[in-house]
C-alpha cells in the first residue's frame, strides 16, 4: 500500500474521527451539564456498564434478529416481484402505483399506523419491511435493466437454458449495483427498526431502553445505546463488504 493510499483509508478517517470527537469534548465542556451532553468520556463509562449486563446483548440480539429478518423478507419479496416486472411488462405496470405509493408514503405515517394495526412485538418487523420494500425492489429493477442486453442475447445464442442464463449472466451482473442498493438499505434498516422499537416500547429491544434512558433523563446511557446501534450497523456493512469482496472474486477473478 502506497503512502497516497494509506493517507486516504486509514489516516484521513483517523483525522475525521478525532475532529467529531475533540468538536464532541468542546461543546460538553463549554455546556457543562452531563444530563444535556456527556463527554466522550462519560459515553463510553456507561457503553462498558452496560457491556457487564445480559440485558444488553439480549436487546442486541432481538434488535438484530429483527433487522436481518425483515431485509430477508423484504428483498426475497422484492426478488420476486422484480423478475415478474421483467418478464411481464403489463405487471410491471400494473405493480407500479403500489411501490410507488409505499416510497412517497411518509415513514411516520406508516410508523403510526401500523402501531395501532400491530402489536408492539410484530409492529418492527412490518415498519421496517413496509418502508424498505419499495426501495429494495427499485433496487433489483434498476439491476435488472442494467444487465447488458448483448450478454443476453449471447447466451441466448449458445443456448443457455434460463437458469443458466439467469446465473451465467444476470447473477454476476447485477451484482455490483444489488451489493450497493443493499448495502444503503441494511444500514438505513437498522435505523428504521430501533426508532419502530422506540415509538412501539416492544420487549427486549434496544429501542426500549433508548426510551427508557431519555424518559429518565439518562443521557450518557442514550448515548451508549446509540453506540451500540452504531457498532451494529458497522457490523452488517463489515459481513456486506467481506461478502462483496468475496462474490467479486468468485465472479471476476479480482
Amino acid at each position: 500500500m502506497t503512502g497516497k493510499r494509506i493517507a486516504e483509508n486509514v489516516v484521513a478517517p483517523i483525522v475525521g474521527l478525532a475532529a467529531f470527537i475533540g468538536i464532541w469534548y468542546a461543546l460538553a465542556a463549554a455546556i457543562g451539564k452531563e444530563i444535556i451532553l456527556p463527554t466522550p468520556g462519560e459515553t463510553l463509562r456507561d457503553f462498558f456498564r452496560l457491556l457487564s449486563h445480559r440485558f444488553f446483548y439480549a436487546a442486541i440480539g432481538r434488535t438484530l434478529l429483527r433487522t436481518i429478518l425483515s431485509f430477508l423478507i423484504a428483498f426475497s419479496l422484492a426478488s420476486i416481484f422484480a423478475f415478474l416486472s421483467k418478464i411481464c411488462p403489463f405487471f410491471r405496470k400494473a405493480f407500479a402505483p403500489f411501490t410507488i405509493l409505499l416510497r412517497v408514503l411518509p415513514t411516520i405515517s406508516v410508523i403510526l399506523l401500523v402501531l395501532i394495526w400491530f402489536k408492539s412485538a410484530t409492529a418492527p418487523f412490518v415498519i421496517t419491511f413496509l418502508v424498505i420494500f419499495p426501495m429494495l425492489y427499485k433496487t433489483v429493477t434498476d439491476a435488472a435493466d442494467g444487465v447488458d442486453p448483448n450478454l443476453i442475447e449471447m447466451g441466448r445464442s449458445y443456448g443457455f437454458s434460463p437458469s443458466k442464463l439467469l446465473f451465467r449472466v444476470y447473477v454476476p451482473q447485477m451484482t455490483p449495483a444489488l451489493l450497493t442498493g443493499i448495502g444503503i438499505t441494511l444500514s438505513f434498516s437498522v435505523k428504521l427498526t430501533v426508532a419502530a422499537e422506540v415509538l412501539a416500547y416492544t420487549k427486549e429491544s434496544m429501542g426500549r431502553y433508548m426510551q427508557q434512558s431519555a424518559a429518565y433523563i439518562e443521557t450518557a446511557t442514550l448515548l451508549a445505546w446509540t453506540l451500540a446501534a452504531v457498532f451494529l450497523g458497522f457490523l452488517l456493512e463489515g459481513i456486506l463488504y467481506l461478502i462483496k469482496r468475496s462474490l467479486t472474486r468468485w465472479f471476476y477473478g479480482k
